[in-house]
């Protein structure tokens, strides 16, 4: 009782930051959306408006009111995902055509290492009824340069094949149609054809349209201005910092900024859009300061405030509103409109206002890396910076020369930030990327800095000077901080352990780890640590989760095998590798080995002309090639798994043709104990709308 007594006396102590964890309750709402089987009907949506008319009446009892807003505010975040999943709802393709003739808008082009990536909107595509054509495509083309590509917002034709998104690889694995269906992308392919041009300017249907294609013809101006002073890619990087567009870095700076930490800054993220607002604010306020005619009479904080937050919108706008930009832009203009209301913000109120304000807009964004790592850093420095106490600076010294002790402050600070931002992002960079940067501390440490004080000033005023077209030498000198940069990633990434893999981190043990995060952060007095408890259960989920033994695609040709040194044995590395290297990252990234590298004497996976045989803690598992083999592997095998038709098996699990059509990509699960485990893709995606129709699907409609 004196424990119940005491937790009681604490939680009222914290009322003050009670109504932080409302966007917790949004978004166990949209994860329960998402996760939930079948679409909701929309009568749901009325459950909300009578829950905010309760929890009204019930506003004289404080206890009543708790017990009605936490499920108001799950069923909202609910709602929120209904909502934009009606708004965004268009067909997508389940199977693949063409070559075929695709006529529609160019709204989207991206430079790619390789050719261009063009997206074009309202298609016509050929042997497609209208009522089953996408809204938007995304067609590769090689060897093509922007000078290649019409402007946007051209209608053009060409010849391409194109085809649906792919499903996940394996259970709990990245699922691409999913998120291409919020973006409303409803089929990609490729093209090798010419770019024939039929109107440079055809009608607009939408003010929205205009809006956009307006932004898009500015990210192209400026990428063939970045071009025109900087090539490789220094030049892709740079044109990142304009335009927001990443596609043209290469795979191996790719790869170095990953290594060393630095991937945030290969996309526009959410610490540049801040950047550019304090750029505006603070220097557009000295400047109106030193004019003391303007300075007297009008209230120049105000202007300036009203200038960043114009600035931060607009090159939110320009880069692309991802959940990491929404939410900058969102707290920037919220504190900026603070300071012309002349109202101090309270920073960890602000962060989390932010954060459900995302959510409501965008909330499949909340499931992206981009939303959980901007949010988790963000709070846990906000959280570790309002608790330090104000004498450390005071007390704090290095014994150096007076003029040298502000920079070793600096420094100091620089490197306790970059530690703080790194612990709290990596468990979400362990769950979805499957990697954790030993030395990304120090890499940020030496780029964001630089970023800060140099490629940024020098992108806003390339800004500024572009119309002019005197943007050259900013844009120049933004590639030399690039330049650097680059150089700093390759280094950190050529040091021992630079990158160390994990194996997949399963959904409980991350939400364990947000809970307990949040706990620590939210809470202010002692009773706050008690969430690194679930912290730790969660960080430490390698020592009580199991690894799939078996791999399986949904087209039964490809499959790996782990074997018991450790390496994964797949069925073929002489094609497409995307498969294997998705299965690799999702088990801590073994070596790699194509079966017909396996030396002869390897027992537990044997391979002839006629298929092969697995040997898991007893059990056998057969992979026929020919239906002649398949035969004989069923007298003695527990499992057979063959991309064709399997009749009258004695096996006790029969994975063929039909079976893989059902339930898509198969893991396996060998125990100690002689038990087995079979997961599915499809087991999950339940009947939504990005997932209606198919393959499946699609042959009992044919």
């Amino acid at each position: 009782m004196n424990l119940v007594r005491d937790i009681g006396q604490a939680f009222l102590r914290e009322r003050d930051r009670w109504l932080l964890w409302a966007p917790l309750g949004i978004g166990a709402g949209i994860i329960i959306y998402f996760q939930w089987p079948r679409e909701p009907p929309l009568w749901t949506l009325g459950i909300t408006a009578l829950l905010a008319v309760a929890m009204i009446g019930a506003c004289r009892s404080l206890p009543l009111m708790i017990a009605l807003l936490v499920p108001l505010l799950i069923l909202v975040g609910f709602n929120a995902g209904q909502i934009e999943t009606r708004l965004v709802a268009a067909p997508m393709l389940n199977r693949s055509i063409g070559p075929t003739s695709v006529t529609g808008r160019l709204v989207f082009t991206e430079v790619m290492p390789e050719g261009v990536r063009l997206t074009l909107k309202n298609p016509d595509i050929d042997r497609l009824r209208p009522e089953q054509t996408p809204l938007k495509v995304r067609i590769r083309l090689n060897r093509k340069t922007l000078a290649d590509v019409p402007p946007a917002g051209s209608l053009i034709n060409l010849w391409a094949e194109v085809g649906p998104f792919s499903e996940p690889v394996m259970p709990h694995a990245a699922n691409f149609r999913w998120q291409a269906f919020f973006r409303q992308l409803g089929g990609l392919g490729w093209s090798t054809s010419t770019i024939r041009l039929i109107d440079p300017n055809p009608p607009v249907t939408s003010w929205r349209d205009e809006f956009w294609l307006a932004f898009e013809r500015a990210r192209l101006a400026l990428s063939q201005h970045v071009y025109a002073h900087l090539s490789g890619d220094v030049a892709a990087m740079t044109a990142t910092r304009l335009n927001g567009q990443q596609t043209t870095i290469s795979a191996p700076v790719i790869q170095a900024m990953r290594v060393a930490g630095l991937a945030h800054l290969l996309s526009t993220s959410g610490f540049h859009v801040t950047i550019m607002g304090l750029l505006v604010y603070f220097p557009l306020r000295a400047i109106l300061a030193l004019i003391p005619w303007i300075a007297l009479r009008f209230p120049i904080k105000k202007w300036a405030a009203c200038s960043a937050i114009l600035s931060t919108v607009g090159y939110t706008l320009l880069v692309g509103s991802a959940a990491a930009t929404l939410r900058s832009m969102i707290m920037t203009g919220i504190a900026m409109v603070g300071v012309i209301a002349d109202r101090p913000a309270a920073v960890m109120r602000l962060v989390m206002l932010s954060a459900g304000i995302v959510m409501l807009m965008v909330p499949d964004a909340m499931l992206g890396p981009s939303f959980q790592m901007s949010f988790a850093a963000v709070l846990c420095l906000i959280a570790a910076y309002e608790r330090v106490p104000g004498k450390i600076k005071s007390k704090l010294r290095f014994g150096l020369p007076a003029w040298l002790e502000p920079a070793a402050h600096y420094l100091f600070v620089i490197m306790r930030t970059s530690l703080i931002a790194t612990a709290a992002t990596t468990p979400f960079s362990i769950y979805h990327f499957g990697t954790f940067s030993f030395y990304g501390f120090a890499a940020n440490a030496l780029a964001i800095p630089l970023t800060s004080f140099w490629v940024m000033p020098c992108i806003l005023m390339a800004y500024l000077t572009v119309p002019l077209g005197w943007d050259g030498p900013f844009i120049t000198g933004a590639g030399w901080g690039v330049a650097v940069t680059i150089k700093i990633a390759e280094t950190v990434a050529s040091w021992p352990y630079a990158l160390l893999h994990a194996p997949a981190m399963p959904a409980p043990a991350l939400a364990a780890v947000v809970l307990g995060g949040l706990w620590l952060c939210l809470w202010r007095r002692r009773w706050r640590f008690w969430g690194l408890l679930p912290v730790m259960i969660g960080m430490l989920y390698p020592l009580y989760t199991m690894q799939p033994d078996f791999m399986i695609a949904d087209d039964g040709k490809e499959w790996a095998a782990r074997l018991d040194d450790g390496r994964l044995a797949a069925s073929t590395l002489r094609h497409d590798k995307f498969t294997f290297e998705q299965w690799q990252e999702r088990l801590g990234n073994p070596d790699l080995v194509d079966i017909k590298d396996l030396p002869p004497e390897e027992n537990q996976l044997r391979c002839d002309e006629a298929g092969c045989v697995y040997c898991k803690y007893g059990h056998i598992l057969a992979l026929p090639r020919i239906e002649a083999a398949a035969l004989e592997d069923c007298e003695r095998a527990d499992i057979l798994v063959a991309p064709f038709l399997i009749r009258d098996c004695a096996a006790k699990t029969v994975i063929d043709d039909p079976a893989l059509w059902t339930h898509g990509a198969h893991a396996i699960y060998f125990r100690h104990d002689g038990s087995v485990r079979t997961e599915y893709t499809r087991e999950r995606r339940g009947k939504r709308p990005w997932s209606e129709g198919w393959k499946g699907d699609l042959k009992d409609a044919d």
